[in-house]
């Protein structure tokens, strides 16, 4: 599940992290409408869940009911978490509104309820998604009406988001779970804001409004790398984001310098290892901003036929266990080029070439299962009458 250049209706779904206007360049019809399917597979699942005893759920494409409801349970989850965001917040006695910005006491809360990056920057209007009939996802379109951004992120677990896992059940298990898990750490930071006496608006993880990535990278918690993902100093491009908007007096965070674009021009390995060659080997001009640039007309298709995909993730040299000395490593990418040119290197010739000779790395082709996502899109993604 990736945050890539190619802007889609969900702010975490396969397109996001383009620093280009999210507006300048698509036609939002066409783009809403490729994700009807999913978002019938989506509701289609939810309302199985909820409305089935688990005694008389049927077997799947041959799995048992108890094989497969922990996934449903997960997307269950995040759907519930989506429409408690949506509800109108309930007048509460809060104390008195301060001047004094709430950084310090927002983040450390937010890390008490589990999201692992902070950051704080303003809302870019370019990068809000235009309302839409077609618009599919779950979360409703609804006007931001408030200027600060509070930008989250959630690193996912690097003993299943590598080659050994590429892509499989697995992997679309350990997004889906990070998405559900960020969306409740949400919904508790935004009551806490609102606890504060300030307004304050969730926007899932798995929706959204706006391009999460893009804030993320404004707010200073990474830069944007070749394979359209947002790298952190500590996770690479292994983490979800999402956003909460906010009245609430903030200061705003100062831009990351890490190295990225450096390290990625003398990369390339997810440019190459691509199945569809949706990655571009140099920067595009878009609006303007030089960026790098995911073709989401091959992209989606491989990736909606799949487990979610996430080779360009699996492949990235920043795609490590955080340690010391893959911080260590981090901070000399950000202070030399040569001492990233050597540790690239390095890592080509210890660890990418001993992962050559594993089968995954050698067929790039995605672990079938008879509950994979292309299953599901084909078994749920009909859309039923009055969807």
């Amino acid at each position: 599940m990736d945050d890539n250049t190619s802007a889609s209706p969900g702010a975490n779904g396969t397109g996001q992290g383009s620093t280009a206007s999210a507006s300048s360049y698509c036609n939002w019809d066409d783009i809403y409408s490729r994700f009807t399917e999913e978002m019938a597979m989506f509701h289609n699942i939810v309302h199985l869940v909820k409305h089935t005893p688990e005694r008389e759920l049927p077997a799947i494409s041959g799995v048992a009911p108890r094989q497969y409801l922990p996934l449903f349970k997960v997307l269950e989850s995040i759907y519930d978490s989506i429409k408690r965001l949506e509800a109108p917040c309930r007048d509460t006695t809060a104390p008195g509104k301060s001047s004094e910005p709430i950084n310090a006491g927002v983040e450390k809360y937010a890390r008490s309820v589990g999201a692992d990056l902070v950051g704080f920057t303003t809302l870019e209007t370019d990068w809000v998604f235009p309302a839409s009939p077609q618009w599919t996802y779950p979360q409703t379109p609804q006007p931001i009406r408030n200027s600060n951004v509070i930008s989250l992120g959630m690193q996912m677990p690097s003993a299943i988001l590598n080659m050994d896992h590429f892509p499989d059940p697995e992997t679309l298990g350990a997004a889906l779970h990070v998405y559900a898990r960020l969306g409740e750490a949400v919904e508790k930071i935004t009551a806490h804001v609102r606890s504060l006496g300030y307004e304050a608006r969730g926007h899932h993880p798995y929706a959204g409004d706006f391009l999460y990535s893009a804030h993320a990278v404004k707010a200073g918690l990474g830069e944007l790398g070749a394979n359209g993902l947002v790298l952190t100093k500590r996770f690479g491009p292994r983490q979800r984001f999402a956003a909460i908007t906010t009245n609430a007096p903030i200061t705003v965070s100062g831009p990351s310098r890490l190295g990225v674009d450096g390290l990625c021009r003398m990369c390339m390995r997810c440019v190459d290892t691509c199945p569809t060659k949706a990655l571009s080997p140099v920067k595009v001009d878009r609006g303007g901003i030089s960026t790098w640039k995911l073709d989401n007309e091959k992209c989606w298709p491989y990736f909606a036929a799949n487990n979610g995909c996430g080779l360009c993730l699996i492949v990235c040299p920043w795609n490590r266990k955080e340690s010391w000395y893959h911080s260590l490593a981090a901070r000399g990418v950000a202070m030399s080029g040569l001492f990233a040119r050597i540790l690239l290197a390095l890592d080509n010739a210890f660890f990418w070439k001993r992962a050559g000779t594993n089968p995954r790395n050698r067929s790039m082709k995605p672990v079938d299962s008879p509950i994979s996502y292309a299953r599901m899109l084909e078994i749920f993604g009909r859309q039923p009458p009055g969807l």
